[in-house]
């Protein structure tokens, strides 16, 4: 029996074994998916997504990445299934798994208004530790900081309609443009068009802090303009969303991490991951209000140091912000030196619906890797050191030569097809011929000029107008482009008016010095009708255009100077943020009626009134950034205060000039948000003429406006030439809301609508010898003085209505009467592209 019972066991032992060597031959056949689950908008991973077979039931989560592998389903007719807290739940055939790579897109579900039934959720107790350890877990509180970057930025055509573009006469020779469109989502194929790529150097220290980067590579598609370039690296890089509000667009959103989210957001604790021995927490928040600047997101914390490790953030909802139709914030944060946290990997991606949400849109990516990372070390000092500014973004000739290559052999990931298809497709464009005219028509449309080589017509908007002493005018403009010279710049152009039977014109010449070192010098001469409305630092609205008297108020006589004017000017743009300005001028004045005759002010019955002058001009501007084009410049304000100091003197004789004086006019403006509030607007200024016996041409005019047309600079119930004085001070505040008011009625919410209110006021007077020169109460128009009075107009009103337009309802408070020709109320409109 024992041996029996020996050789018995030992013969299921060997079967056992030859069972087990079976099964394991057959699992080293069986064919398994390798894939990846992403987010559908961002194309961001999508980490702990449950991926299972529906049938056999077999499944697995995937990694930090988003990546997974499966065993195959056994059964003919499986379905696969994915998963993920948020999103809604994907279900995939066999037949549509035999791709490679399979990318699986989840679209976001994440609801408006989750309701928490329970007493604190547990989300609600994440949070307040993330609150609670938010000083030693934000990444910005280093002494200085430094980072290899890689920044790419991709833009798509999406909602596009494909039948429309073959049958369109206008997009038909750009048929082969479909081919490049990717249709992995038949309803909405998008094309990509653009891609940019940089590797830089970043240094940053001090609050507000310091910048510099040295881009090592740059790679763009079409794009030459060196001030737009510099955009397209890690400069403007500005989100932390360990703050409490955060500014996108110039629109202030509530963070989800913020000091104060109980009362904006819902919080959800979702789940509990180990990872490599440290545990996280996944938390879900959305807005407990639609309507409302806010977010809809998740995060992962880690557990033992309630720090955030990722965090993506999407607009959920009508939001007080323009054209967006959704915007995704992705950031990943990693530990640095045990304590301190930083910013590896910044997403944001956005996308445009201009035309409507059902039209074609405008989607970009920007990505930014953080690599290298080292903080607080004397090597970063002296290269923040070598700046001439606070921010300075440097662009050596080699970056832009040897760009291509060098990324080609330092991309941290690789380019997906769209990249690729996206690098050359503008580049192709721009080569064919039809679509340059293209381009010439859209931008004659939108911009006015006719580019015809080395030179430029237009604007056509200023071909034809009328007023009340020319007639019917005529008007040409010629200009040189970029294509004759990048540093020489000439514009021209003459006009005539067919009542005066009176040529007149003007022409000008700028010369810039090339390698940015600040210094540019113009001269000018004008003889024209002054058509402008005349307001502070230049700001002024023009009326000779075609829509001029469209818009004039009525029963207001238009009040007109001819000017002859020669100047020549030279500009130093400093360093540090400030620039000087020199300029000598001389000016020809003649009056026409009803304004007081210039013969008034002479001693022989012929002339003109001559003068000469000599201006210096001091501008401070922190933080300001400047978007170069070969016509003008943008100023981008920061929120700290632009100071502008004037000094002006006249000497006596000097090219036929009859007065001498000194000017002195100072002003800073303003603008910076109102956490929760919206946003604040203001000018302070102030000015003295030191002299007697000067013309009313040399005196300081208050700005009016005599149009429908809101001027944010003029008194908009004040008439031009109406108020003057030698020695004024003055002030404009104007309080944006936004939504924050009309969010209070519900039905409000949806509508984009926001209110303001805002007051200019002045003081000013004229000495009596000026008063008297002048003939002030002058009996044909009533030209004044304040005389020392306060005057003040106070308006509200509602902006972005259609998302284009304002309107605003203005009272005047002076305590003086009413001229004829002025009202003490008035509506006025407005309209302008804003986010």
């Amino acid at each position: 029996m024992p041996q029996t019972f020996i050789c018995t066991c030992k013969g299921w032992v060997v079967l056992f074994c030859l069972l087990l060597s079976v099964k394991q031959v057959r699992a080293q056949h069986i064919p398994t998916i390798n894939g990846k689950v992403v987010n559908k908008f961002t194309e961001e991973p999508l980490p702990y997504a449950t991926v299972y077979w529906k049938v056999t039931g077999n499944g697995v989560m995937t990694d930090s990445a988003g990546n997974f592998q499966l065993a195959r389903s056994s059964r003919k007719n499986d379905t696969l299934i994915v998963r993920y807290v948020g999103y809604e739940v994907k279900a995939l055939p066999l037949e549509a798994i035999n791709i490679t790579p399979l990318i699986i897109p989840l679209e976001a579900a994440v609801k408006i208004g989750v309701e928490v039934r329970a007493k604190m959720d547990k989300g609600l107790v994440w949070w307040r530790q993330i609150v609670a350890h938010k000083e030693e877990n934000s990444p910005a509180h280093y002494q200085s900081y430094y980072a290899e970057l890689y920044n790419k930025l991709e833009i798509d055509l999406s909602n596009i309609n494909r039948q429309r573009w073959e049958k369109s006469r206008l997009l038909k020779p750009y048929s082969f443009v479909n081919k490049q469109m990717d249709t992995t989502s038949e309803q909405k194929p998008f094309l990509p068009v653009f891609l940019s790529e940089s590797v830089s150097d970043y240094y940053a220290a001090g609050t507000p802090p310091v910048i510099r980067e040295e881009i090592r590579a740059l790679n763009n598609s079409g794009i030459k303009n060196e001030s737009v370039m510099q955009y397209l690296g890690g400069i403007n890089q500005k989100i932390n969303s360990y703050q409490n509000s955060l500014y996108i667009f110039g629109r202030e959103f509530i963070s989800p991490l913020s000091s104060v989210g109980d009362h904006y957001y819902h919080y959800k604790g979702l789940d509990t991951i180990l990872q490599h021995g440290e545990q996280y927490y996944h938390l879900a928040f959305t807005p407990k209000r639609a309507g409302e600047n806010l977010f809809a997101g998740d995060c992962w914390i880690q557990a033992s140091t309630w720090a955030i490790q990722k965090i993506s953030m999407s607009v959920a909802g009508p939001v007080d912000i323009n054209f967006v139709k959704r915007l995704d914030i992705i950031q990943e944060f990693a530990q640095y030196k045990t304590k301190e946290w930083v910013v590896t990997k910044d997403r944001f991606i956005v996308e445009l619906a201009p035309m409507g949400n059902d039209k074609t849109t405008f989607i970009g990516r920007k990505t930014t890797l953080y690599d290298h990372i080292k903080t607080n070390e004397y090597f970063i000092t002296a290269k923040l050191n070598a700046n001439r500014k606070k921010e300075e973004v440097v662009i050596p000739d080699s970056a832009l030569s040897a760009g291509k290559g060098y990324l080609e052999a330092h991309r941290p990931e690789t380019l997906t097809s769209n990249e690729v298809r996206a690098i050359t497709l503008i580049d192709t464009l721009k080569s064919l011929p039809s679509f340059q005219r293209l381009s010439n028509t859209i931008t004659f449309i939108v911009d006015g000029h006719i580019k015809l080589g080395k030179v430029e017509i237009g604007p056509w908007y200023k071909w034809i107008s009328r007023n009340r002493v020319e007639g019917p005018r005529l008007r040409f403009d010629l200009g040189t482009t970029a294509e004759f010279s990048r540093n020489w710049r000439l514009h021209g152009y003459l006009a005539y008016g067919t009542k005066d039977q009176s040529l007149k014109g003007g022409m000008a010449v700028t010369y810039t010095w090339p390698r940015d070192n600040g210094w540019q010098m113009t001269a000018f001469y004008k003889d024209d009708l002054d058509n402008n409305q005349r307001g502070f630092n230049g700001e002024e609205v023009s009326l000779d255009n075609i829509f001029g008297q469209l818009v004039r108020r009525r029963g207001i006589p238009q009040k007109f100077m001819r000017e002859a004017t020669a100047s020549v000017s030279a500009t130093k743009q400093f360093p540090q943020e400030f620039s000087l300005q020199g300029t000598l001028s001389r000016s020809c004045y003649n009056t026409f009626d009803p304004l007081p005759p210039h013969k008034l002010f002479l001693s022989e019955e012929k002339g003109k009134v001559v003068n000469t002058e000599m201006q210096f001009k001091f501008r401070y501007a922190p933080g300001e950034k400047e978007v170069r084009t070969f016509r003008k410049i943008k100023h981008v304000k920061s929120n700290l205060p632009v100071t502008e100091i004037t000094y002006a003197f006249a000497p006596t004789g000097l090219f036929d000039s009859k007065y001498q004086y000194q000017k002195v006019n100072f002003s800073v403006r303003q603008q910076f948000p109102l956490p929760g509030w919206g946003k604040v607007n203001y000018m302070v200024y102030a000015g003295k003429i030191f002299t007697d016996r000067l013309p009313f041409m040399l005196l300081q005019m208050h700005p009016g406006n005599e149009t429908y047309y809101y001027n944010k600079e003029a008194f908009s119930l004040m008439n031009k030439y109406e108020f003057f004085s030698d020695r004024y001070a003055g002030i404009n505040i104007e309080h944006n809301f936004n939504g924050k008011l009309l969010h209070l009625l519900p039905f409000m919410r949806k509508t984009g609508v926001r209110q303001f209110w805002n007051v200019k006021s002045v003081i000013g007077d004229l000495s009596n010898a000026n008063r008297v020169y002048n003939h002030m109460e002058f009996a044909g128009y009533g030209m004044r003085s304040l005389k020392g009075n306060l005057y003040t107009e106070v308006g509200t009103g509602f902006d972005n209505i259609f998302r284009f337009f304002r309107v605003d309802a203005v009272w005047r408070l002076y305590q003086q009467p009413t001229s004829a020709h002025s009202s003490d109320f008035g509506v006025f409109g407005s309209f302008r592209l804003q986010f």
